[in-house]
């Protein structure tokens, strides 16, 4: 005679809600940190390219000055937000060969300590030394990181 047995419960092959609600949660844990992290990162690439493109265009005005170029120096006018290449020796703004480098929206010029407490840094011609030497600080919008640009009196940057 057959023994009487409690009725199994058949599982069909799916998940159930539980499962796929943890799923979800890990798989949207896992993307916010990743995210929040991949965000921090292109903030400071676009800082340190925006630092090494003023290191560059910093660089091009001393050389051309030293190079003297059309028989004038060169100078860089900074703002909070971009830094102009310009021909002469003071800014006039929509000069005939201004070279113009505008910032990520992410980063601004913080803080400028020149000597003459001047936002423009003019090149002798021939030596490429400056009398407006000192440190231009770059910073992200949120705080996070900055970066130093020294200028010093021979104009070289370090």
């Amino acid at each position: 005679m057959k023994e009487a047995c409690p009725a199994k419960l058949k599982r069909s092959g799916g998940y159930t809600l539980m499962e796929l609600l943890m799923v979800i949660v890990i798989f949207t844990i896992i993307m916010s940190v990743s995210l929040y992290f991949f965000l921090g990162a292109s903030k400071k690439e676009a800082l340190e390219k925006d630092a090494a493109g003023l290191t560059a265009l910093i660089r091009n005005a001393r050389l051309l000055s030293v190079a003297s170029k059309n028989a004038l120096p060169f100078g860089i006018h900074i703002q909070n937000d971009k830094a102009v290449l310009f021909e002469g020796s003071s800014y006039i703004a929509g000069g005939a060969n201004e070279k113009i480098i505008t910032f990520s929206r992410e980063v601004y010029m913080s803080l400028y300590t020149l000597n003459l407490n001047s936002p423009d840094i003019v090149f002798n011609r021939l030596t490429g030394n400056t009398s407006n030497y000192g440190a231009i600080m770059l910073s992200l919008k949120d705080g996070s990181a900055s970066t130093t640009i020294t200028i010093l009196r021979t104009g070289v940057i370090q």
